[in-house]
């Protein structure tokens, strides 16, 4: 019989409880019945399948605290991603200046704000005021634990030490941290060290590898911690709440990561396959809150966490059955075999191929924007979807679109990106866009490439086939910038051409005859053949086989 888990926020929900359990379990629901019913009691259940990344994940410009600038070099860096959470930033911040003074000199605080235009953000910008050498830097554009990854991209020290933002050490950790730094300059290895118990006494220095309740690993103790000054040793993995290693050494996490869970393992197992080791350090001990009497503010799902895991086990070429058949075990065969089913299409999608998917959009309440999630989930690529807030330039739209172009490369350059895919929020779809992008796709990984169109070309001007090409052409104009991939090699120069203001870009723009007139200019670009997406206005200048079937996520009336 499936187990159910009920969350309460008040006792006055008790009330017809007993009742209503009795109705449940007396009737003898089968599995696949009772997954129906509960899931249709909330707008989002731990099994459904998230519409979109952006639907609880965008951040208004206007409302966004700046990024403090960096200060000079440090040894270390002191980094936590945080999530509505100021008390915890708060008091694990002043914890570092009350208890290891001594290394204030040497160390700088980053806090990446995750949420920054919730209610903390303010306040969380307010400390680099007060608190010496602190650094604010807000991302929004994504949810996920793993924008840990930008502790290590927007260090500004040789050395990084990441913490969750509700974590405390022991006195005189972080000076031993640095020393061992110091005494190791070209460490390669993954450092951790025992996560110490609420009651101060146990201690918990790894995880073992091993499958249970819906997660991979589980609390060990090795008894070589017991003893602070005792030698480092090799671990197969260890909770994230405090990890640290060379900045140049940081293997990063995948871009493709999204909402919580699924790091522990992959990371140790990524600097295994690097040449490094994941090492507990005795004396590095933390102390972890676990308790979140209000809840945890932000969304977690089982089809994010077991995305992760399927995402990290193909990139390190694991085995992924023992995966699946732990989750068909925990959440049974119906509810795994229709998230697995989703998974293994979307990781299968042509669009996997870009480390990062936008949609520009003037806001998720714009009537456009949810036409293009109907749109992005008929082809099972929505949970992925990054919404981006245009840049606010009423009345033109070319300056709009260059904008915000801009800060989205730059933000892919914060993030290590490999490549980028924009979407406008009027882009079309043809009906065979999974087929046809694959052959394209296909063909641009054997190339070098800067931009990639997947669409955009008028049929009057026609381009010719790429070398050696059968889906992939040379553009000779654009009609449109509504869907185009951008790698990394075009991600500096174009973030560097466009200026940052938006009078300087108005006379750029000029100056250059468009946009798109500057992105033609670029060499190594390549439009998919036939075109898959289109907008509205150019329908009557695409190609009159395929004109009537950009049709797929549309409403059929």
């Amino acid at each position: 019989m499936p187990a159910i888990k009920l969350t309460f926020g008040s006792t006055s929900q008790f009330e017809e409880l007993g009742c209503a359990l009795s109705y449940i379990v007396d009737d003898h629901y089968s599995e696949s019945e009772l997954f129906a019913l509960l899931t249709a009691f909330q707008p989002r259940s731990v099994y459904q399948v998230p519409q979109s990344e952006a639907e609880h994940t965008t951040s208004d410009p206007a409302q966004v605290p700046e990024a403090t600038p960096s200060g000079a070099k440090k040894v270390l860096t002191i980094g936590m991603a945080t999530y509505d959470d100021y008390d915890g930033v708060y008091f694990t911040v002043q914890a570092i200046r009350m208890y290891h003074p001594e290394i204030t000199n040497k160390t700088e605080i980053l806090v990446i704000d995750n949420q920054p235009d919730g209610p903390a953000a303010r306040e969380l910008k307010n400390l680099d005021k007060i608190v010496a050498n602190y650094r604010y830097f807000p991302f929004g554009s994504r949810n996920s634990t793993a924008v840990r990854d930008l502790v290590f991209r927007q260090a500004n020290a040789d050395f990084v030490l990441c913490l969750d933002s509700h974590v405390m050490l022991m006195p005189g950790t972080l000076q031993r941290l640095i020393d061992y730094f110091e005494a190791n300059p070209d460490c390669n290895d993954l450092l951790q060290g025992p996560m110490v118990a609420e009651n101060l006494n146990s201690l918990h220095t790894h995880f073992e590898p091993v499958w249970t309740k819906g997660m991979y690993g589980f609390w060990g103790n090795d008894e070589r911690a017991e003893a602070p000054d005792g030698p480092p040793f090799e671990i197969p993995m260890q909770g994230l709440g405090l990890f640290a290693c060379r900045k140049d050494a940081w293997v990063g996490f995948n871009p493709r990561f999204r909402g919580f869970g699924g790091e522990e393992g992959y990371l140790h197992e990524k600097f295994r396959q690097r040449g490094g080791r994941a090492l507990c350090l005795p004396f590095l001990r933390w102390l972890h809150r676990f308790a979140r009497p209000g809840g945890v503010p932000y969304p977690i799902n089982w089809h994010d966490r077991m995305f992760n895991y399927m995402v990290g086990i193909r990139e390190l070429g694991l085995d992924p059955n023992p995966m699946r058949e732990h989750f068909r075990e925990h959440l049974g065969e119906d509810s795994s075999s229709e998230i697995l089913k989703v998974i293994d299409q979307e990781i299968h999608s042509p669009f996997y191929y870009f480390d990062a998917i936008y949609c520009l959009s003037r806001g998720l309440k714009n009537s456009s924007w949810r036409t293009m999630v109907r749109r992005f989930q008929a082809m099972g690529i929505a949970a992925s979807v990054r919404h981006f807030r245009m840049f606010a330039c009423e009345g033109n739209a070319h300056l709009r679109t260059a904008m915000s172009h801009r800060a989205i490369l730059q933000e892919a350059m914060q993030q290590g990106l490999e490549n980028v895919l924009i979407f406008a929020d009027d882009a079309l779809f043809l009906n065979e866009t999974m087929e046809r992008l694959s052959q394209s796709i296909n063909e641009l990984k054997q190339r070098e490439w800067n931009l990639f169109f997947l669409g955009g070309q008028p049929r009057n001007t026609p381009s010719p086939s790429a070398v050696g090409c059968s889906y992939l052409s040379k553009p000779t104009e654009l009609g449109s910038i509504h869907s185009v991939a951008y790698s990394k090699r075009a991600f500096e120069k174009i973030a560097s051409d466009l200026p940052d203001s938006q009078e300087a870009m108005t006379t750029w723009l000029s100056r250059q005859q468009g946009y798109e007139n500057y992105l033609m200019k670029i060499d190594g670009k390549f439009i998919a053949t036939p075109s898959v997406t289109t907008t509205a206005l150019l329908l009557d200048h695409e190609d009159e086989r395929y004109r009537s079937r950009f049709t797929l996520g549309e409403k059929i009336n």
